[in-house]
């Protein structure tokens, strides 16, 4: 049986007609003992609050790691910053980024471009290959992944059921297209491939840390296919819209420009009749480099308007497109 300590008062060590000295013994041992009750009990009650304190601090720094989300080592990729990948000048580059914590889902828009500055792009995604890493539901499969293409150029990546305090998530891009120059054949017969130096194709990495750059909305749904096909041609109608605006204010600046410079040459060239020669020869430079400033401004305004006409016909083309679409006829690249 365990023994339990109790106070000296509450033994019954003093007797019947004890005497006075007797009693004064008793009061003092009594005071002895429970001032040493008292201190090893303060003791004990210390030791558990502190032992209780770190129990709390523990269960706290579980609880709130798991809760709250924990950006990783890794610098996540800015927004339409251009990552290399491949070995014929292919890039890639995260236009949107959000998340929803309520049902842990992810939704990443994709573009890729190539080093061309032509109007066609050479992208061709039915080449390109995504694999995906970071967070560890992605890695043991607890999280679902989506990869759909929204044009011939762009795609979205959809996570489904991720941790609300994910770390980081990864999109790896690979390029399969075969490079020519990177395919060499044996001039002998005791040549191989270990003797043949080979390029390595880069593979690009997206990566998306779970910080304050990372926009959350709790009410982003899973979209279907369709949803971001149909959002992917009206931003783009909407960046040939702002092209158009940004073309005409051009103009407008343009033509002001023009003004400015020609009444300059006016004013110059009614104060030639009171300059000397050597005052007419500047003048008559000055006046020849705004001419040839106007030329390259309506070079420019001619450019601008090609822009513009350009951009009107791709609008058309885009609405035409959309309306297609809205009717289910979805015909994008598929990918990997």
């Amino acid at each position: 049986m365990q023994h339990v300590k109790v106070k000296y008062s509450q033994k019954p060590h003093l007797k019947k007609g004890a005497g006075w000295f007797g009693k004064s013994i008793y009061r003092y041992r009594v005071w002895q003992d429970n001032h040493r009750y008292d201190y090893y009990d303060r003791h004990r009650r210390n030791v558990a609050i502190r032992l209780g304190g770190l129990l709390l601090i523990g269960v706290g720094t579980v609880g709130y790691s798991a809760v709250v989300p924990r950006p990783s080592s890794a610098v996540g990729t800015k927004l339409n910053t251009p990552v290399p990948f491949g070995n014929q000048g292919k890039s890639a580059q995260l236009t949107s980024q959000v998340f929803n914590p309520k049902t842990g889902t992810l939704q990443l828009g994709v573009k890729f471009t190539d080093a061309s500055d032509l109007l066609v792009s050479d992208v061709n995604m039915n080449r390109f290959k995504l694999t995906f890493d970071g967070d560890r539901f992605i890695k043991q499969g607890q999280s679902q992944v989506n990869i759909i293409p929204t044009s011939d150029t762009t795609l979205v990546v959809q996570f489904v059921k991720l941790r609300k305090g994910f770390q980081d998530v990864r999109v790896n891009i690979k390029d399969t297209s075969l490079d020519a120059a990177n395919i060499t054949a044996a001039n002998r017969v005791d040549d191989d491939d270990d003797k043949t130096s080979k390029q390595k194709a880069q593979v690009g990495t997206l990566i998306v840390n779970n910080d304050n750059t990372l926009t959350r909305d709790n009410n982003q749904p899973v979209d279907s296919q369709k949803t971001l096909i149909l959002a992917q041609t009206k931003s783009e109608i909407i960046d040939q819209k702002r092209l158009i605006q940004n073309n005409k204010s051009a103009i407008t600046k343009w033509q002001k420009a023009i003004t400015q410079r020609t009444e300059n040459s006016r004013a110059t060239g009614k104060e030639m009749s009171q300059m000397n020669a050597e005052e007419v020869a500047q003048a008559e430079e000055l006046i020849s480099t705004n001419d040839s400033a106007i030329t390259d401004i309506k070079t420019n305004i001619a450019r601008a308007k090609s822009n513009i006409s350009s951009a009107n016909d791709k609008i058309q083309s885009l609405q035409k497109l959309y309306k297609t679409q809205q009717n289910g006829n979805l015909k994008v690249a598929k990918v990997h």
